[in-house]
């Protein structure tokens, strides 16, 4: 699954599951040709935590959930539209 920011905002994607934001997130990840590892290092985290956050498992806080949007420039707000 390969979304853009621009075609979540003109589609009115509504995410309403971690795991839905996760496929985006590594989607993303993978298409800016980032490793788990090199995204980890980058934000100061476990690759494991990343892994989390792709999957949509754990607890994972909303500030790291951002702090991974942020860092791949995906836009969190346009996933509730």
């Amino acid at each position: 699954m390969d979304i853009s920011r621009d075609q979540i905002i003109a589609q009115g994607v509504r995410v309403t599951e971690g795991a839905a934001l996760g496929a985006a997130l590594r989607s993303r990840r993978k298409r800016l040709g980032y490793t788990q590892e090199d995204l980890a290092d980058m934000l100061g985290f476990s690759p494991r935590l990343v892994g989390e956050i792709e999957r949509g498992r754990g607890t994972v806080g909303i500030d790291k959930v951002l702090a991974f949007a942020t860092a791949l420039g995906v836009d969190v707000v346009a996933f509730e539209r």
